[in-house]
């Protein structure tokens, strides 16, 4: 007889604006902010929801997006490199400025390595050879 399959867990997020986000334990691990509530000796997974007060629904699905796509560093289509390298110019390129600065603290709140670090190159290279009073207005400082 064949054993039976074994469950999914997944851990339910809560960004501030109230929707409700389920996700695989693959990608729990990838989250460092969720790994310390998971191991926590009160969790439990079928009942916990873990609150993200400084992420919104929009990045928490921009992030979960780019760890189902990217997989451990490995794309979920057969074509690997190339199909990652499209997936990630693709990835941020609808985004304003506002939206890729609160992504960026969002990764950072959840910690999130990968999506931090694209995040980071990506900010870098837009403001590279842009003049003091760009990088100050992109910033949020005085011009």
């Amino acid at each position: 007889m064949a054993d039976a399959p074994k469950p999914k867990i997944t851990i339910s997020l809560k960004p501030c604006d109230g929707d409700v986000f389920e996700v695989s334990w693959a990608i729990r691990k990838q989250m460092q902010t969720i790994q310390s509530f998971v191991e926590d000796d009160s969790f439990v997974a079928t009942t916990t929801v873990i609150p993200l007060p400084n992420v919104i629904s929009f990045q928490l699905t921009k992030i979960i997006d780019y760890l189902n796509y990217h997989r451990n560093g490995k794309a979920v289509a057969d074509d690997g490199k190339e199909s990652l390298k499209k997936f990630d110019q693709g990835f941020l390129k609808e985004l304003d400025q506002d939206q890729l600065k609160e992504l960026l603290l969002a990764a950072n709140h959840v910690k999130v390595k990968d999506v931090l670090d694209f995040v980071c190159q990506t900010v870098a290279d837009l403001i590279q050879d842009k003049s003091v009073k760009f990088v100050r207005n992109f910033f949020g400082g005085r011009g």
